[in-house]
């Protein structure tokens, strides 16, 4: 019975989220990952690494373990990025061989490389939810953290730059970053509606600071982003973008 009263409570709790969405005038979009692929070129290039490591007789699993672990140290010293998280790499490599080769710093650099220009693929249904939610006036920016011209590249490369007003790049999300970019934009909370797949970055963040929350469910979320919602009930899931179109009202 208990059990019964707490799932309708909740699933009531998640009707009036999803009604208060219906008010919102301002749709903030994470990039990588909600609008076009990263974490799957991030793992490429971690993949790159431990076959490296692994080449020079080390073992895999451990080094990975080491490269997760230094990864979310350094977060809150450089914030996101591929350069700090190349960077972390090198680290890793120059402590456990004493002499780099060419061979060695050439395959660092094409990992590097590799990972600064990736294709941009845009995710399914990303252009025809924005080009509807464009056309009902919807008033839409990205809002990602990372290095400011690596997200910028890859915003004006991504052929979706004019349904956005703006795009805001900061090193790390958190509740600070969300305040200060809702003050800037004029709008309150209750207003303002996050999307994105990170529940650490993009979910709690929000809900923090009482803006709506959308999470769009992937198969791939970096390690470092996943931890549990902050409050569930406040957290309408998604699979795919165009989901939520009926929720911004959109037929």
């Amino acid at each position: 019975m208990h059990h019964s009263s707490c799932t309708v409570i909740f699933a009531f709790m998640q009707y009036e989220t999803t009604e208060k969405l219906k008010n919102t005038e301002l749709w903030i979009f994470d990039a990588d990952d909600t609008l076009w692929e990263s974490a799957l070129y991030f793992r490429r290039a971690e993949e790159d690494f431990l076959g490296l490591m692994l080449s020079l007789g080390f073992d895999p699993e451990t080094i990975r373990n080491e490269v997760h672990s230094r990864d979310i140290e350094r977060l809150s010293v450089t914030g996101y990025g591929v350069r700090p998280y190349i960077n972390t790499l090198k680290s890793i490599l120059a402590e456990h061989v004493t002499a780099l080769s060419s061979y060695l710093n050439d395959s660092i650099d094409y990992i590097s490389n590799s990972l600064l220009h990736h294709p941009l693929v845009l995710l399914p249904e990303v252009i025809s939810t924005l080009e509807k939610m464009n056309i009902c006036g919807k008033k839409m920016l990205v809002y990602t953290m990372g290095e400011d011209d690596h997200q910028r590249d890859k915003f004006n490369r991504s052929g979706i730059a004019g349904f956005f007003s703006d795009i805001v790049v900061v090193p790390v999300k958190n509740e600070n970053t969300m305040k200060e970019l809702l003050a800037s934009f004029g709008t309150l909370p209750e207003r303002a509606c996050m999307i994105g797949n990170s529940p650490r970055s993009d979910i709690n963040p929000a809900i923090e600071c009482g803006v709506n929350a959308i999470y769009l469910k992937r198969s791939i979320t970096w390690q470092a982003e996943q931890t549990e919602f902050a409050e569930p009930e406040l957290v309408t899931t998604v699979t795919s973008l165009s989901e939520i179109l009926p929720l911004a009202g959109i037929e």
